[in-house]
């Protein structure tokens, strides 16, 4: 049986006319009691903003110059972790953004490492190496070592720590897992035990997902690539316990325990946006730009008949990424034509659309990886500055009621 009901007032408290909310806001509640929240338009958008309170990043030649960023970690203290490699690198920044020392470094050692993703919860940092398959925990005032055991290789992926003290390594689904396709985690308690794997069953859509496949001199294959403005089945840790999880052809996010449950469903209307022609060449010309500035002996020629502008979707997706703080707010990245604006979606923990965030474009790659990290209230990007030297962003999340 399913029913409809407007949100409980309680679930509304803070900015804005609760009528006025009340109104945006209607929960159905499916079978099992799931609640599936539709909000048709935010709810408190002169509310909330994001704020660029500081850039962090050392004069060239300066102690703890940023090079290239290959993670980052973001104490709620302000404390900014940020991985470099060649050397592999941890540099620690404080709440001003001045450098204050490195931990652990490149190396197979004790507290050593060659590869890392990183993640932090009070006076905790967790390091995941995927290349020597190891997890290592620091404690962050030292640098000390706290434990060191074995986990996980072959991904290079953001993890995270949630509140019970597990950390979230991504990892490679069991072979016997079925035919529908799934993310894994390895979740390993920080207190030590057994580790776990969670498996997260993804929504795709009919058929497979088309690639770019690149070959080299002999029609040797190169490696493939995903289309560009492809749907994709998105996942992102909760800090506060769980996942949240999606598919990009519709704007409908599930939040679950174990990856295999539903604990709720939200969302918010979506109307796709047409691609244009000249949209997809710019995208096949950015690609090919990218893989002849990689040096790897690839022609234009060649790419360019790889990079097939016909397999791209003729509609953006809902989103790009998804991101959860610690607060347990989502921020949707969205998939717009815009390109001088970075558009997010704010939910808060029970799924209600809050406001539509905007950030100026620069450095914020679409449905690439860049390096991002959230605490409570602030969100840290790797970017570049007018110059175009590497520095890391600091926005705060602000709101009327705080």
């Amino acid at each position: 049986m399913q029913t409809t009901r407007t949100i409980a007032l309680v679930l509304l408290a803070g900015c804005g006319s609760a009528d006025a909310r009340e109104s945006l806001v209607t929960i159905d509640t499916l079978p099992g009691g799931i609640p599936n929240v539709t909000t048709t338009a935010p709810v408190a958008q002169q509310g909330w903003a994001l704020r660029h309170v500081r850039d962090v990043g050392p004069a060239p030649g300066e102690p703890g110059e940023l090079v290239d960023p290959q993670d980052l970690a973001l104490a709620d203290d302000g404390t900014l972790y940020v991985v470099e490699q060649g050397p592999a690198t941890l540099n620690v920044y404080d709440s001003t953004g001045r450098w204050q020392r490195t931990i652990g470094r490149d190396g197979s050692g004790p507290g050593e490492f060659t590869a890392a993703f990183i993640a932090v919860r009070g006076d905790t940092l967790v390091l995941q190496d995927p290349a020597q398959s190891r997890v290592t925990v620091y404690r962050t005032s030292t640098g000390e070592v706290l434990s060191t055991r074995p986990s996980t290789c072959c991904f290079w992926a953001p993890i995270e720590v949630d509140a019970r003290g597990g950390a979230w390594l991504p990892t490679m689904p069991p072979s016997d897992s079925g035919g529908t396709p799934q993310r894994a985690f390895l979740r390993v308690p920080l207190a030590g035990g057994d580790a776990d794997t969670i498996l997260v069953p993804q929504a795709a859509a009919s058929g497979a997902l088309p690639r770019w496949h690149v070959t080299g001199p002999g029609g040797r294959m190169q490696f493939s690539m995903s289309v560009p403005m492809t749907p994709r089945a998105l996942e992102a840790v909760d800090p506060s316990g769980g996942l949240v999880t999606g598919f990009a052809a519709d704007y409908r996010l599930r939040r679950t325990t174990d990856g295999r449950d539903t604990v709720s469903l939200f969302g918010r209307p979506f109307t796709p946006v047409p691609i244009t022609g000249a949209t997809k060449q710019a995208l096949v010309d950015a690609r090919v730009a990218q893989q002849l500035a990689a040096n790897n002996g690839l022609d234009e020629a060649g790419l360019r008949r790889a990079f097939d502008a016909s397999l791209i979707p003729d509609v953006r997706p809902a989103f790009d990424w998804v991101y959860v703080d610690r607060e347990g707010r989502v921020f949707a990245l969205r998939t717009k034509a815009d390109t001088t604006t970075v558009h997010l979606d704010l939910f808060d923990r029970q799924g209600v659309w809050l406001a539509e965030l905007t950030v100026p474009e620069p450095g914020w790659a679409r449905q690439l990886y860049t390096p991002v990290a959230l605490s409570r209230d602030h969100l840290a990007i790797a970017t570049t500055d007018p110059d175009g030297l590497p520095v890391i962003r600091i926005y705060q999340l602000t709101s009327e009621a705080q």
